[in-house]
């Protein structure tokens, strides 16, 4: 799909499995977090859409409904990657190779256990085949994402030296919940290149979760990884409420404005929006 080069780059929403059918998604709606008509207004250049089958009684169903709407969006101001929150799409067969193609970036799990390994919410480490994916993602130009693996599956990831990335997590310094990520893995997430996105979970920031506490999370991803790491990735439409002052991808002004106003550089916050997003999917895809 094309797309801006430029501008906003979100790097997890979950808008396919929310919206009703894609035309709320490229004709505007309301009722969901992210529409293309708003993005576009609020300078959106890049969004990673997930497919998020594994949270649903008819996971089956649920992914074709998500591939679907994916296949039917169209832009030529917003580039819509297709993501995958956990993968056993792929070990049931549920995604054919050419629709596999497709896919930038891939979750191995959601929450809970699945053929490739333990998710949040359970302490298991990756199977064989999570093991063998992890590697066979990367080789075909597919970013890993370990945003929703527990501590014990994530650190098998990062152990393997594979270019990761964490679409959606916040710092555990900050919050301290298991969903979040500790210092030691932002650290090593940083050192293998990749990105960690400060997302807009009021759970995942803290009490009182605003603007406020958003500009704790990146103040303290910055200190820990460097400017060059951070990113973000917003989770729209996979929670019901947002943060005070943020309401949905027509936010994205104010947001970037207010880490302007807190101090931060022009160029810094050109990274985190989008540039430092770009760098990491740009690498992968070269291995296509």
């Amino acid at each position: 799909m094309k797309g801006g080069m430029d501008g906003v780059f979100d790097a997890h929403v979950d808008t396919l499995l929310k919206a009703d059918d894609a035309s709320r998604v490229t004709g505007g709606s309301g009722q969901i977090h992210f529409d293309l008509p708003r993005a576009e207004a609020a300078g959106v250049g890049t969004v990673v859409a997930a497919i998020c089958a594994e949270a649903w009684k008819d996971p089956a169903k649920a992914f074709r409904k998500g591939m679907d709407a994916w296949k039917a969006i169209s832009s030529t101001d917003v580039e819509v990657l297709l993501g995958l929150e956990g993968c056993e799409s792929i070990a049931a067969g549920w995604i054919t190779d050419e629709e596999l193609a497709c896919v930038s970036i891939a979750s191995l799990t959601w929450n809970g256990m699945n053929s490739y390994g333990g998710g949040i919410g359970t302490d298991e480490d990756l199977t064989p085949a999570g093991r063998k994916l992890a590697g066979r993602l990367i080789r075909s130009g597919i970013l890993v994402d370990v945003s929703h693996l527990c501590d014990r599956s994530r650190a098998t990831v990062l152990s393997m030296g594979l270019p990761v990335v964490a679409t959606h997590c916040n710092c555990r310094r900050c919050c301290d919940i298991p969903r979040n990520l500790p210092d030691d893995d932002i650290r090593e997430i940083a050192r293998l290149g990749g990105v960690v996105g400060i997302t807009f979970v009021p759970d995942f920031l803290g009490a009182d979760a605003g603007m406020g506490t958003v500009l704790d999370h990146v103040r303290h991803a910055v200190d820990v990884a460097g400017i060059e790491h951070v990113g973000f990735g917003s989770d729209f439409d996979g929670v019901t409420n947002l943060p005070s002052g943020i309401t949905g991808c027509e936010s994205w002004p104010s947001i970037l404005s207010y880490l302007a106003g807190a101090g931060f550089k022009e160029i810094d916050v050109h990274r985190m929006a989008g540039s430092n997003w770009r760098r990491v999917f740009n690498q992968i895809r070269g291995r296509r």
